[in-house]
């Protein structure tokens, strides 16, 4: 047994490739997520070495109440994967406060919450792993997905701080930055998706490095490349280029 690892958000898509992924390999998986009924499906499924328990990882309470039933089934957790996060497009023309603070809710504090119930066991042991799911649109605001890419650029900041803090004391940190990979969160976009992948490729990528416990995950590399050059492009070049591209003029 490599470990237990428990992953947020893994009734569905990214969260559930990468707990099949990882049960696999032999992994301990506990899984969390809203959605109890597709939870134990996927544990039925997987069979020995699986546990679910349902939580919204907006409530601390509930989540770190799920991640201590979690580890009284499989044991301490060792990997932590705050994958929940929700990518609602937000439109200035229509304004819904309410839509961007759920995105806020989810994203950030939802990461937060997930690993505020493992990382001061980990502290005391001074071992473990920690990783979150953030995004290349955490590299430049996205015309249309603001809220969206202020969330994933708040987390993959975080996790910059937390190498700091964490490292030394024997805990490995790692920052995921996918591109498009299929699922249902992407299967509601209108609009082209470049080097999109399925999500069990993803979940490969994903696996191989952090069993590598490597501090950053970017794929595809065509868009880590492509995000990569544009994170270094003047504010006037990428304003001119997305003001054309923004989605919103659509609506």
């Amino acid at each position: 047994m490599k470990g237990v690892a428990i992953i947020t958000g893994a009734s569905s898509g990214l969260g559930e490739a990468l707990a099949q992924e990882l049960h696999q390999r032999g992994w301990k998986v506990g899984l969390i997520a809203r959605r109890e009924a597709q939870l134990q499906e996927l544990v039925q499924n997987l069979g020995d070495g699986a546990a679910c328990a349902a939580a919204d990882v907006t409530d601390a309470a509930a989540t770190e109440s799920a991640v201590r039933q979690l580890e009284q089934s499989l044991g301490p957790c060792t990997l932590m994967v705050a994958n929940a996060g929700i990518g609602t497009y937000t439109n200035c023309r229509n304004w819904d406060t309410a839509d961007m603070t759920k995105v806020f809710q989810v994203n950030v504090l939802g990461v937060i919450h997930s690993l505020g119930a493992v990382i001061p066991q980990m502290v005391e042991k001074r071992s473990g792993h920690v990783a979150v799911v953030s995004s290349f649109a955490g590299y430049r605001g996205l015309p249309g997905f603001g809220a969206y890419s202020a969330s994933k650029a708040a987390v993959s900041n975080y996790f910059e701080a937390l190498r700091g803090e964490l490292i030394p004391m024997g805990i490995a940190v790692t920052s995921i930055h996918p591109g498009y990979v299929k699922t249902p969160l992407t299967d509601t976009n209108n609009f082209n998706m470049p080097f999109i992948i399925s999500a069990e490729k993803a979940a490969r990528i994903m696996a191989n490095g952090l069993e590598k416990k490597k501090k950053e995950i970017n794929y595809p590399w065509q868009m880590s490349f492509i995000m990569g050059l544009a994170r270094r492009l003047p504010n006037w070049a990428w304003d001119l280029a997305f003001s054309k591209a923004n989605p919103a003029k659509k609506s």
